[in-house]
């Protein structure tokens, strides 16, 4: 449904532009000439970096993680210059691309992919004819533009590959690569048939070896995509995935096939020992007597949706429950709270970060007290007021959460009443490192309320 979807998107937005870009409206009966656009995107694929933010002349365009892309965004006809720089929390910038110019009309599509380390980076641009740049309000649906597609090698981990791009059912054994691409290379434009399901796998070049399988999906008229070889930081060990970049952003292809993790937290405070079952309450759970205040280890899951069931240790009566996608290569935490006793007991699943950062820390806040109700969380310089600085995570109710990269340091952490400097927690003292990922989470007394609240601070353990 998205890929069908997809096409009334860009067509939208095309008609959007047809009807007041140059192509004249009625205005009091005389015509009205609206601003033309094209379409520019930034996509970010340097791994061992955080934060990429991108300037259009004067304004900023986006600020992203990792593979992370834009929408292809309208931008009004005209000359401008792109600047995207590296943007870590000590505000040193590194520039990554200063003043290239971008002549922008009507019928362009200008992508930047940003590859490479954050010792060796490299800039790919690829300029296109926007794929709807010949449709207009008038023309059938059966007559918009084929599907296509362009392969981007940016894997830092990954020699020269063969891409398959091939009917699903196709025999890798027999087939013949689409393309074999080094790191950099991009492919030219290439259509597909909409009527046909696809599947990606790369091999190394000359080599039958799968080393990513995208799964079967579908395509449609009026999309384009950019498939993308990036690194990947995943529980399964695969060192390489593709994403599918869209006019939407970057996707998973929501077939691949690759492992999947998930782990459970137990912070539901009168609920001492949990088991969780992914599907029936039936059988041996998938994670039997949590106790309260642990997360477990990740243990691996299979792909696809997923009912999830929490109950008390040995009892069959569900306290929570909930359904949840699970796509493959991700570490998924499963945080359980609320209260079993009011049956107000549910549960979030976070993606969870599985890639180190050069010379910078990520940390994940994760509000899990029911008692608290509405909280700020503040990390500041040893000393320094909270009154200083604007919180990490403001308003936190039950579950919320967010992810911060830091630089490398001493802090004191503070936990308030939201929009008050009624202190709940703090100065709580917390060092990280360099490269290190961490959990900080706020949690009730077992019992609960009137019990004090605590943050559980986690060093995480990543992937090799």
């Amino acid at each position: 449904m998205r890929n069908r979807c997809l096409g009334v998107v860009l067509l939208g937005v095309l008609l959007g532009a047809i009807s007041g870009c140059g192509a004249g409206g009625e205005d009091e009966g005389g015509p009205v000439v609206l601003p033309r656009q094209g379409l520019i995107r930034v996509v970010h694929v340097m791994p061992d970096a955080g934060r990429m933010t991108s300037f259009l002349s004067s304004s900023v365009f986006s600020a992203g993680q990792y593979a992370e892309a834009t929408v292809l965004q309208p931008e009004l006809v005209g000359q401008y210059v792109m600047n995207i720089l590296l943007t870590p929390p000590d505000n040193i910038s590194t520039t990554l691309i200063e003043n290239e110019p971008v002549d922008l009309t009507d019928d362009d599509e200008v992508s930047f992919f940003m590859l490479g380390s954050t010792a060796s980076p490299q800039t790919v641009r690829v300029d296109n004819i926007d794929i709807a740049a010949n449709v207009t309000s008038k023309t059938p649906p059966a007559s918009y533009p084929l599907p296509d597609f362009q392969i981007l090698h940016g894997a830092t981990r990954t020699g020269a590959a063969d891409v398959y791009v091939t009917d699903a059912a196709a025999d890798l054994a027999t087939a013949t690569p689409t393309a074999t691409v080094d790191f950099g290379d991009v492919t030219p434009l290439k259509q597909q048939d909409p009527a046909v399901t696809y599947r990606v796998r790369v091999t190394p070049a000359g080599s039958k070896t799968v080393l990513y399988d995208s799964g079967s999906f579908a395509t449609a008229r009026l999309q384009r995509s950019m498939y993308l070889l990036l690194d990947n930081f995943g529980p399964g060990g695969e060192s390489l995935r593709v994403a599918n970049v869209t006019a939407f952003g970057a996707e998973d292809f929501p077939n691949q096939t690759m492992q999947t993790a998930m782990r459970v937290a137990n912070m539901i405070p009168d609920a001492p020992v949990i088991d969780v079952y992914l599907g029936a309450v039936t059988g041996t759970p998938a994670f039997q007597n949590v106790a309260y205040g642990v997360t477990t280890a990740y243990q691996n899951v299979a792909n696809g949706e997923v009912t999830v069931n929490i109950t008390r240790a040995g009892d069959a009566a569900v306290a929570a429950t909930g359904k949840i996608t699970v796509v493959g290569g991700q570490a998924l935490s499963v945080y359980a709270s609320g209260l079993d006793a009011d049956d107000t007991a549910r549960f979030a699943s976070l993606v969870e970060s599985q890639r180190r950062i050069n010379d910078q820390a990520q940390a994940r806040f994760v509000v899990a007290a029911p008692s608290a109700g509405g909280i700020d969380m503040y990390l500041v310089s040893p000393g320094q007021p909270i009154s200083d600085a604007p919180p990490v995570l403001a308003n936190g109710q039950l579950l919320a959460n967010t992810s911060v990269n830091l630089t490398p340091a001493s802090y004191d952490l503070y936990v308030t009443r939201t929009g008050t400097s009624v202190n709940l927690i703090g100065p709580e003292p917390i060092a990280v490192a360099g490269d290190g990922v961490y959990s900080i989470v706020l949690l009730d007394a077992l019992g609960g309320a009137p019990g004090p609240l605590s943050v559980q601070f986690t060093p995480e353990t990543l992937p090799p």
